[in-house]
């Protein structure tokens, strides 16, 4: 009995096929994995990046002390207290240019703020508290 060499061709034609057929599938996929992974990346850096700007005590406290050199806030008269892995800020007494100069600087940083609570004393004043966690 005798094989056909056309069909020995057309079953290696076959063969070949299937195989490019298989491999542009792999490609595809291939493809699609790569783009998976370039987001994946990308949310990485910013995961990063966010856990350093919100994960560093040292910064914080350096960023607070300057904030509170500022001339602005020398009316306001803001003490400074420390306490477990908490930095209080409180006055009780301040005008509302220094308050409202102290919260914009404040709350525009990357502060994980525990607390905060103002009270308004009359027109010009307010008393305040701010628990910073550190």
């Amino acid at each position: 009995m005798k094989i056909n060499p056309l069909y020995v061709g057309l079953l290696l034609l076959m063969a070949l096929l299937f195989v490019m057929f298989r491999l542009n599938e792999s490609k595809e996929t291939l493809h699609e994995s790569k783009i998976v992974l370039e987001k994946v990346e990308a949310m990485a850096d910013e995961i990063d990046a966010l856990k350093r700007a919100w994960d560093a005590p040292k910064a914080t406290v350096t960023a607070i002390n300057r904030l509170l050199k500022a001339p602005q806030l020398k009316s306001a008269n803001i003490q400074k207290v420390k306490k477990r892995g908490l930095l209080i800020l409180s006055s009780k007494k301040a005008n509302l240019k220094a308050t409202n100069y102290f919260f914009v600087k404040l709350f525009n940083g990357a502060y994980i703020l525990q607390k905060f609570e103002v009270i308004r004393l009359d027109d010009e004043t307010v008393s305040f508290s701010v628990e910073i966690k550190i």
